[in-house]
């Protein structure tokens, strides 16, 4: 060690490189919103018209789950199935290859689209993201308006403005979403169809085979071979006209244009976007994974500023979202606390110190910490974005522990000589190697739990602890080597000694009186701090006095508490007790902070998109007065979810009557619309109207199994027990998933009578297909090249609805026989279910039970029907719990063994580092210590315990042992030289009370500008735990630390 540090010249060059290295990778390390947080997690998905869920499900979902489970490394598969819609998230392993998953699923899907039927949409496979960063995952968005069809302005969009966006470097894709691409429509005349008996799918298929490349083979020459594709047969509507359409059964022919017309036109919408009352679309620019965010917006914003300068008059195009700008804005602020924290570092330093070399060593130690880390994330692949730079900046105050400690095992009694000051270095700095690895090890040993935790969780903080990890390793090699050669070598050799007698006279009475004192209110102490914690007796559930056939174990006289614990608890429970009842655990949901006045229409299911539209532009209509008074306001409309309108005020309009004058316009309006659901909310207010059916249950029994028949079954068994009882008003054996689930979903069923359809020499297959025309009004081919674009195929048949008696009463006629529905059978509306969920093949079904009554008289009476009831094998019933708890336990018991985990992690670290099983014990008192100051910090900030918080907790347990360590570690080595007792925590003091204060002061004064000035609630909250939970355990370890000791000596 001695020869190492007389190497100057090898050191100062580590540290220059260190320098040029460090700032080239600064401006070289690329700078994003979010890190690829991906989860093994992929989802596929299908939609198919307005299909019932049942019938997605058997033609859908069940396929493409086979498909998935000839998977490798799945884990899990769950499939929801919705109206019209399929989706299959398939859950792999850790360390599966997603990607090459991926593209193995894309060929086995592939060939499962020939089983598919016909004109569903080709499938969407997507990545999953935790729900945190779902919205940071959307770049940049343009939006473009304008009074003109909305085929005209895709068209303009796709060839005047998309072109100049592909060359810019870093851009992956411009998605252009809000208007579908033109379709090619043949409408066929539905008599015509009748009489020759035609199908009009065969006819679009032949069709599509027609407008596409197709391969004729290869031929040889040579060494070659060259593949034959002959290219589309039609080139113009005429020639589709032309086609030749075989007569089944027949030798004669027609042409295509005797039974339709052939046009190009707009794809049958089933959303509608406008803005300002134009037709609008939306620009999506898709940033490739690496690629630095501020270079890749600067450059879009220039050309899209260039694109803007020549739009035609009227056409507006506006940013809606820059997810950069809120990233730009969240470095600036961490500089900016960076900044912050340095100066109150630095000034922390110098008052505890008084020497100008102090701060200018530790905060170097810092800086070179902060460089070395920076180049170690580049070569290891890491971007710079919100996790890292906040993990560097909540590092920033535990660099300085391990500088400050280093530098006070070194700093005191410095010789002049450097010589001496090479042997003092020697003898000296092994002493700081255990408090800080305990420091480093602890710190970075929390962080080991998380392999365990849950994938929500572990997938979130990782790249954080990562980046702590990293910066901290960092630090201690810096410390170990910048600040002895600072000492050594840039510390000038005369040194002016002031020798000050009285006041280490003083800090010893000091220091003697308060140890007296600690002896002395020793048995005060210790309760205070009890009671303070609290007894948590809440936590224990009240027993069932009147429960004969299982009665409780607890004493009688305990049942004076229970009956009173709603005034004993908040004097027993102490601070824990007022933290669990006025605490919200989990993440609150936000509202929106901008002024903007929205508007909702919900509609009965089938209702028209034209219908929704109406309503819509009503809204529309009457905000035209108001104009002047919006930036601007945006209308959603889907068959699925309806409407969904905002009207984004101007900020100098907020103390003018326009806006609010509109909004009570807006509510009048709503509440006059009836057969929707309308909502109008802004200004802090809100007012719905209207109602769709579907309720509120208390209680829910789930049911599993893996035959969907049999679940059914034994769902409209128990409806049929639990309705015995007068009190059961309803039992809903649909119900919905989620508070947004529908409860209006009506199906049609149609239930043939067999012996009726043998009667008249029919099947159920021949009665299908020669209703097809009137179920299948519009059939979709997928998308086809014609006329030098891609366009959709459709058929359609007929403009109108279809209403149940034109179902039933039609005669229709099949070979020589002539039938209607209606003497064949019947034609039912039935409730059904609005998802079908199965979790690896095993489905789920929810039975709604409203009872009459109070609670426990609802719960016994449903487990005795629960009993009663036989349950086929293979399938079981889950009863107790609401809803919204859900997967709580399961999440709650992980949170408590990752938090025992990491205190058993920092336990057996210090106990290696110790070589001590008595001394860990008194050190990890810092932990309890420290709860209390989280709750305490909890409870004053009103802020509720998230993810940030939950973080902060776990970041606070290796932070807080610190000080206990170097303590503990200062008696070893007293007890080393023969100290004990009241003579050892003397010296303990005297030379680490200074060291204690300086890291503590520096890691609170380092978090203390992302708590006051921070943007990110993640953070805020995390540095708002940190900073409480040290304080605390600072205090009452100094304060609660040799007080058994101290008593035995006296």
């Amino acid at each position: 060690m001695k020869e190492l540090f007389r190497r100057r010249y090898l050191i100062s060059f580590f540290y220059i490189i260190i320098c040029v290295i460090g700032i080239s990778v600064w401006q070289l390390i690329p700078i994003e919103n979010t890190p690829d947080l991906r989860k093994p997690v992929v989802t596929v998905s299908y939609s198919w018209g307005s299909t019932s869920p049942e019938v997605m499900e058997q033609e859908v979902t069940r396929k493409v789950e086979r498909e998935a489970n000839r998977l490798r490394d799945v884990e899990k598969i769950r499939s929801v199935t919705n109206e019209g819609r399929s989706s299959v998230t398939i859950t792999f392993y850790k360390d599966a290859p997603v990607d090459y998953r991926v593209l193995e699923l894309r060929e086995y899907l592939l060939s499962l689209d020939e089983t598919l039927p016909e004109g569903i949409r080709p499938p969407s496979i997507s990545r999953q993201v935790p729900k945190e960063l779902e919205d940071q995952q959307t770049f940049i968005v343009y939006s473009l308006n304008a009074d003109l069809a909305p085929r005209a302005l895709l068209e303009y969009t796709r060839n005047r403005i998309v072109p100049k966006l592909l060359g810019i470097e870093g851009l992956a894709d411009v998605d252009i979403q809000g208007v579908l691409d033109p379709a090619l429509i043949i409408e066929f005349d539905k008599g015509e169809l009748e009489k020759y008996n035609l199908n009009p799918t065969s006819i679009l298929a032949e069709v599509s085979g027609n407008l596409r490349w197709n391969s004729s083979g290869y031929v040889d020459q040579g060494d070659s071979r060259y593949s034959l594709i002959l290219p589309p047969t039609y080139k113009t509507t005429a020639d589709i006209a032309k086609q030749a359409i075989q007569i089944p059964n027949s030798k004669l022919q027609l042409t295509l244009d005797d039974i339709a017309d052939i046009s190009i036109g707009d794809t049958p919408a089933r959303s509608i976007k406008r803005i300002n009352g134009d037709p609008a679309l939306t620009i999506n620019f898709v940033k490739e994974s690496g690629a630095d965010a501020f270079t890749l917006a600067r450059a879009i914003h220039q050309q899209m500023g260039e694109i803007k300068a020549q739009l035609p008059e009227k056409m507006v195009l506006r940013m809606t979202v820059d997810s950069s700008e809120e990233l730009r804005e969240q470095f600036e602020s961490l500089q900016y606390q960076a900044m912050i924290s340095a100066v109150l570092v630095f000034l922390v330093v110098i008052l505890f110190v008084w020497r100008l070399r102090a701060p200018v060593i530790i905060i170097g130690s810092v800086a070179f910490s902060i460089l070395l880390s920076v180049i170690v994330l580049y070569l290891i692949g890491y971007s710079l974005n919100m996790i890292t730079l906040a993990g560097l900046t909540i590092a920033l105050g535990m660099l300085i522990d391990n500088a400050v400690v280093v530098f006070e095992h070194l700093n005191p009694k410095l010789p002049s000589s450097r010589d001496e000051r090479l042997e003092h270095v020697r003898q000296q700095l092994p002493k700081a190697v255990v408090p800080v690895l305990g420091s480093t090890f602890t710190t970075v040993g929390i962080f080991v739990p998380l392999l365990f935790a849950m994938e929500e969780l572990r997938i979130f903080l990782l790249p954080l602890a990562v980046a702590l990890t990293i910066t901290l390793a960092s630090s201690v090699i810096i410390a170990f080597s910048w600040i002895p050669y600072s000492l050594i070598w840039l510390t000038s050799l005369k040194q002016k000694q002031r020798v000050i007698k009285r006041i280490p006279r003083f800090l010893n009475r000091l220091l003697l009186h308060s140890f007296k004192w600690k002896a002395r209110l020793k048995w005060l102490m210790i309760p205070a701090v009890i009671l303070a914690v609290g007894i948590p007796l809440f936590a224990i559930e009240e027993p069932e006095w009147d429960n004969e056939e299982e009665p409780t174990n607890w004493p009688e006289f305990t049942k004076i508490y229970f009956e009173n614990r709603d005034n004993i608890d908040p004097w027993v429970g102490g601070l824990t007790n007022k933290f669990f009842n006025e605490t919200y655990f989990g993440s609150p949901w936000k509202r929106s902070i901008t002024e903007t006045i929205y508007v909702s229409l919900r509609a009965p299911q089938g209702t028209p998109l034209s219908e929704i539209n109406k309503v819509a532009k009503n809204f529309e209509t009457i905000a035209k007065p108001y104009e002047h008074a919006f930036e601007y306001y945006e209308v959603n409309m889907s068959e699925t979810y309806g409407a969904r309108m905002q009207f984004v005020v101007k900020p100098e309009y907020l103390f003018e009557y326009a806006p609010y004058q509109y909004f009570g316009e807006a509510s009048f309006l709503g509440a006059r619309t009836g057969n929707l659901v309308t909502s109008v909310s802004g200004f802090g207010q809100g007012n719905t109207f209207g109602s769709l059916g579907g309720g509120y249950s208390q209680h829910s029994i789930r049911l599993y199994g893996y035959s969907y028949d049999e679940l059914l079954g034994l769902a409209k068994e128990l409806e049929r027990r639990l309705k015995k009882s007068r009190r059961v008003r309803e039992v809903d054996i649909n119900k919905g998933y989620g508070y947004r689930s529908r409860g209006d979903f009506r199906q049609y069923v149609m239930k043939m009578d067999d012996e009726r359809l043998l009667a008249k020499n029919l099947d159920r297959g021949k009665v299908l297909s020669r209703m097809q025309l009137d179920l299948r009004s519009q059939t979709n081919q997928g998308k086809v090249e014609f006329g030098g674009q891609e366009m959709f195929l459709l058929g359609k048949t007929d403009d109108g609805r279809s209403y149940q008696e034109d179902v039933l009463n039609k005669v229709r006629e099949f070979g020589d026989v002539k039938f209607n529905v209606a003497a064949i059978g019947e034609v039912v509306k039935e409730k059904g279910l609005t998802s079908i969920i199965r979790d690896n093949q095993q489905y789920q079904r929810i039975v709604a039970v409203d009872y009459l009554g109070n609670y426990r008289m609802a719960s016994n009476y449903i487990d005795e029907v629960l009993e009663r009831t036989p349950v086929p094998v293979g399938t079981s019933i889950k009863y107790g719990g609401g809803f919204f708890s859900f997967g709580n336990e399961d999440k709650t018991r992980n949170i408590w063994f990752i938090s025992l985990l990491s205190l058993l992690s920092v336990w057996m670290i210090v106990s290696a580092l110790l070589e001590s099983w008595k001394y860990p014990m008194f050190v990890i008192m810092a932990v309890p210590y420290s709860a209390l100051g989280i709750m305490m910090g909890v409870l004053v900030n009103d802020m509720a315990f998230d993810k940030g918080a939950i973080a902060g907790a776990l970041l606070s347990i290796g932070v807080v042992v610190n000080n206990a360590i170097l303590l503990y570690h200062q008696k070893q080595l007293e007890n080393g030289r023969g100290i004990f007792g009241l003579r050892c925590w003397m010296y303990v003091y005297k030379k680490r009370l200074r060291a204690i204060l300086i890291t503590t002061s520096t890691t609170i004064t380092g978090l203390l500008p992302m708590m006051l000035f921070g943007t990110n609630e993640f953070w805020e909250n995390l540095a708002i735990v940190v900073i409480w939970g040290l304080s605390a355990s600072t205090i009452l370890l100094l304060l609660m630390t040799g007080v058994r000791i101290i008593k035995q000596e006296q």
